[in-house]
């Protein structure tokens, strides 16, 4: 008699033959489009060499002064919220959350990562060396080894150093200061009534003077010059955003949307109002030429431009792809998304929303006065489902579920009827199970449960005693992808309380409509990537090229041969990337 196999092995032998081979698969990129929108720019500044950089979501993007047509990037691992360049453009330091990562411009390579709590800034100094600031003051940092000196010990709440390294604005409680970066000579200073509330500061292209909004008020700080206030808090271009660039005429360049403002930078007079179609407040920067670095947005979206001060968008530098937050692949193979601007965009059709999900033929939306169905191009609202502020829809698409702060709603699209409905609190996620009897209800605290829809009874999960997880995706074969904490998945086979693999990818998570193929997003060392999986036993079966930050959304084309990723190409500029799978 053979021996008998072990009970783990049988059973994955077992969960194959149920699912079968996924086989050999390919993910082929398709598509990069560039859709309109506003882009995930937060950051654009020249360099003293007549180079850009960028702060595009995850990476810093680079124009050389040369081709600016031709970008280079380098992903940093989190979002960049700011970006300063050494004088001679070989060295960027990008702040990403509290830290500060120094990239080889020419290489684009990570050359090192400094942590420090309560980060407020960072720049270059005219020698290269790098200034930080932070709740534990003004410091000094080298490059080449990342060892730290204290200037200053006063908490720094805000600091920018100029292109060429020689001055920097630095904030700290209640006063406003410019200061010599070699010295740390106060060369021009400003008190605040209270606590300073500092804005994004920009530096004049000879670097000796630097407006900065304090509050609601704008003001200039110019090297052995007392401060002057340019705008009030009266104003009323202080109530929107704006960005003020001091020129060297002593004159500050206010954009707003639409338009642009010259005033006297000692007394805040204006002087003259130009109307400017498709100029975007911020951000934007002068070169050391005095060229303007500003955002433009036109019919096809949204686009960097340079320019003089009298045209500040003459000339086109690089179009910019329009950041998406979800999406999904139509019935037709064509694709629906919300940007970040709330805007639902399906073909030629554009309409305001929230968000967009869907599964095979079926799509739905939530709009600002609750969930709907959008069928050829129309959203139609869901009996029963007004006033919800988020949804999910279960693997076949055929119910979806929408809630509020105070309750949960499950409908059936077949006959837009409500199946379910009960007051539940607090949800942060729901999956409603393929056959419609279960929710799978994970609340922003507290434990997970199960509920019943016929009986509303509850239950825990059904999972390893001890775990905790924030999210699943069910499969139509059920096969359960939990999210765990820690943003890994783990896999459960039907029945199974014990996971058969963790997954080192998650959120977000998507089972192919035939339920074959676990597509997770990725971190790896070189960037985001979806990898796919055979859900039968966790094994990674193929991954993408590497992405611009972690991807918004996954979403499967009915066929299961189409990927929807909610990301663009490091390597590239777009919006979301369409991949075929070819198993």
């Amino acid at each position: 008699m053979s021996p008998r196999p072990p009970v783990r092995l049988a059973r994955v032998a077992a969960l194959g033959a149920l699912l079968g081979s996924a086989g050999a698969v390919t993910l082929s990129l398709r598509d990069t489009p560039l859709l309109p929108g506003p882009p995930a720019l937060t950051e654009a500044r020249w360099d003293a060499a007549g180079g850009v950089h960028l702060c595009l979501g995850e990476r810093l993007l680079h124009l050389g002064a040369a081709d600016p047509s031709s970008p280079t990037s380098t992903w940093l691992g989190g979002p960049c919220r700011a970006v300063s360049v050494t004088p001679d453009a070989t060295l960027a330091a990008a702040l990403v959350g509290d830290r500060v990562v120094l990239v080889n411009v020419t290489q684009r390579r990570v050359t090192g990562t400094l942590t420090i709590t309560g980060l407020s800034g960072a720049g270059f100094g005219s020698g290269g060396e790098l200034l930080v600031g932070s709740g534990a003051g003004l410091e000094r940092v080298n490059p080449a080894d990342l060892s730290r000196q204290v200037l200053d010990p006063a908490p720094v709440v805000a600091l920018t150093v100029a292109a060429d390294g020689s001055r920097a604005l630095v904030v700290r409680g209640s006063r406003a200061q410019l200061l010599d970066t070699r010295t740390l000579r106060v060369l021009s200073g400003m008190s605040c009534d209270d606590t300073c509330a500092p804005g994004r500061a920009v530096f004049s292209a000879d670097g000796r003077s630097v407006t900065v909004p304090l509050g609601r008020t704008l003001v200039a700080l110019r090297d052995g010059l007392p401060a002057t206030t340019v705008l009030r808090a009266s104003d009323p271009e202080t109530a929107g955003a704006y960005s003020g660039l001091p020129l060297r005429n002593n004159t500050v360049l206010i954009l707003r949307d639409g338009e642009t403002q010259v005033r006297d930078v000692q007394t805040g007079h204006r002087e003259r109002r130009v109307d400017l179609s498709g100029l975007g407040a911020t951000p934007a920067s002068l070169s050391p030429r005095e060229q303007v670095l500003s955002l433009s947005s036109g019919v096809g979206g949204a686009a960097l431009s340079a320019g003089t001060p009298d045209q500040p968008t003459a000339r086109t530098l690089l179009r910019l792809p329009g950041a998406v937050r979800a999406g999904v692949v139509l019935a037709d193979g064509s694709v629906a998304t919300v940007g970040r601007d709330d805007t639902l965009r399906a073909g030629p059709r554009a309409a305001p929303a929230l968000d967009v999900q869907g599964a095979g033929r079926f799509t739905f939306a939530l709009t600002g006065s609750g969930a709907a169905e959008l069928r050829g191009g129309t959203l139609v609202p869901l009996a029963g489902q007004r006033g919800a502020t988020a949804l999910s829809v279960n693997h076949w698409g055929n119910h979806v579920a929408s809630w509020t702060a105070q309750g949960l709603s499950v409908t059936a699209q077949k006959t837009g009827m409500v199946i379910f409905s009960a007051p539940v609190a607090g949800l942060s996620r729901v999956t409603v199970s393929p056959d419609a009897t279960r929710a799978y209800l994970f609340p922003a605290r507290g434990e997970a449960r199960v509920m019943l829809l016929a009986n509303r009874k509850t239950f825990a999960l059904p999972v390893t005693p001890g775990a905790a997880y924030r999210d699943v995706q069910i499969s139509g074969k059920g096969v359960f992808a939990y999210l765990r904490a820690d943003g890994r998945t783990d896999l459960y086979a039907p029945g199974q309380r014990q996971p058969l693999a963790t997954l080192p990818g998650g959120a977000p998570i998507r089972f192919s409509p035939d339920s074959t193929l676990l597509a997770a997003a990725t971190p790896t060392p070189s960037g985001w990537v979806v990898a796919l999986h055979d859900p039968a036993t966790g094994r990674e079966l193929t991954r993408s090229v590497p992405l611009d930050g972690a991807p918004a959304f996954l979403a499967w084309g009915a066929d299961s041969r189409t990927l929807l990723v909610g990301a663009g190409p490091l390597n590239g500029l777009g919006s979301v990337l369409t991949f075929t799978v070819t198993p």
